[in-house]
């Protein structure tokens, strides 16, 4: 089954399937749960070492300075060797952060792969994670619950606060060195402030090297960024990006396995709802201005979303109420996520992901809620039909949108008459149905239009 799955071009993130020979998975299970232990074990082992090394270094540092300077005395100006002594401390205290990172990270893949193996052999703790956490790897029944960055106040931080706490103090003890031996230039007035900012913007110069350090396959600097953002403006983002981006991805997969293709649909998408989705970053600007003339009733009110910010709508804001503040956190993120997915699979996710009807997600869902079946190659008035109503969550019949978009579709060669009067008998059955809410009278106007 597995083979034939895989010849078929069937494909998963990770696999959930059962092992008929069961041994391979237990002795590979074996490797990855002592490789675990072991990578667990050399960072304890580096942290304790760390801990020890930065402590002598920097008392050396502090303690020996005056000696130093005494030893290259005419040789030297004690300034050169002041800035010595900091590049010293700065490059250990890099090397000594990418050293921890790099063991973070081979900890999270390693446990990671214990999960994914564990999964494999059909092990799930389910409701007994109120004893075994799922955000840890006891307890986990997904890789990604495994972080590489679980947070600045969790095990793997801690050879950062350790490294940055000592460097930085011994930066603040060097840099007042140089000041007070080179007191005819540096002022007294300012000193005081610049030794206090040269320490502080150290210790936050840390922190961003040891987070950069850290980044997931999706996560980026602007996406931290606007982590935070969105936190202090009430509007926070899902925490784990990964997975939701792993769950939209299988979920096209999943599409991708029941044979619907997607191309002509594809197609329709971005017509309708993002005509230069090729050509922008993520932000329409055209769009954008042409929905801020239709607000002030200068043109037909329009909507300026890409299809980007739809995806980040939908995929990872929690609260959708806030129309203002979750607009400011689209277009944030739309860049970002053009910048980590290509284009083609953002058109998948969206297909196989957003919402097209009230508590339907995907369209798998849509064609099961519309017309009871999957329709594995929909036709023009198909696809059309179901890109108009992605987000139409009050199920209305949008009457002048759909006569404008489809006759806008025929001039463009996309659709012809025949596939007007197709449309016209989808919507007609839509309505009768009650799928779709509409007017006796909206009803009559949208056959006279399309069949004009």
């Amino acid at each position: 089954m597995i083979e034939e799955d895989y010849k078929a071009g069937w494909r998963q993130h990770f696999p959930t399937y059962h092992f008929d020979d069961r041994d391979i998975a237990l002795a590979e299970y074996g490797v990855a749960a002592k490789n675990l232990e072991s990578e667990e074990r050399v960072f304890l082992n580096a942290s304790n070492v760390s801990l020890v090394s930065s402590a002598a270094l920097g008392s050396l540092l502090v303690g020996s300075s005056d000696r130093l300077v005494s030893v290259f005395d005419g040789i030297l100006p004690p300034y050169i060797i002041s800035i010595v002594l900091l590049s010293i401390i700065l490059a250990f205290s890099f090397v000594t952060l990418k050293y921890f990172s790099d063991r973070q990270r081979s900890i999270v893949f390693s446990g990671r792969k214990v999960i994914i193996l564990r999964r494999m052999l059909g092990l799930s703790y389910g409701r007994v994670q109120l004893l075994l956490p799922n955000w840890r790897v006891e307890g986990a029944d997904q890789p990604l619950a495994v972080r590489l960055f679980p947070g600045w106040f969790t095990y793997a931080a801690y050879p950062f606060w350790i490294v940055s706490i000592i460097s930085t103090s011994v930066i603040l003890f060097l840099i007042a060195y140089m000041v007070k031996q080179n007191q005819d230039i540096f002022h007294a007035s300012y000193a005081g402030v610049l030794i206090v900012c040269v320490s502080m913007a150290w210790f936050f110069s840390t922190m961003l090297i040891y987070r950069v350090s850290l980044l997931d396959v999706h996560e980026t600097t602007r996406l931290m960024f606007y982590r935070v953002v969105s936190k202090l403006i009430g509007l926070p983002i899902v925490e784990n990006i990964e997975y939701i981006i792993y769950r939209a991805k299988l979920s096209f997969y999943e599409t991708d396995r029941l044979k619907i293709d997607t191309e002509n649909l594809k197609r329709f998408l971005v017509f309708v709802e993002d005509r230069r989705f090729y050509s922008h970053s993520g932000i329409d600007y055209k769009a954008i201005f042409r929905s801020i003339l239709g607000l002030i009733k200068v043109k037909p009110r329009s909507g300026g979303s890409t299809i980007a910010q739809q995806v980040v709508r939908t995929l990872f804001i929690l609260n959708l109420g806030k129309t203002y503040r979750r607009k400011f956190i689209e277009l944030s993120l739309a860049p970002w996520l053009t910048n980590v997915l290509p284009k083609d699979t953002i058109l998948e996710i969206y297909i196989s992901a957003v919402r097209f009807e009230r508590g339907c997600f995907g369209i798998v869902e849509a064609m099961q809620h519309f017309w009871g079946k999957i329709e594995k190659e929909p036709s023009n008035a198909q696809c059309f039909f179901l890109i108009e109503r992605v987000s139409n969550v009050r199920s209305r019949l949008l009457v002048n949108k759909i006569i404008e978009t489809a006759k806008s579709a025929k001039d463009k060669g996309l659709m012809n008459e025949s596939d007007l009067r197709t449309l016209t008998l989808l919507y007609d059955n839509a309505v009768r149905d009650k799928k779709i809410i509409a007017s006796s009278g909206e009803l009559k106007k949208l056959r006279t239009l399309l069949n004009a």
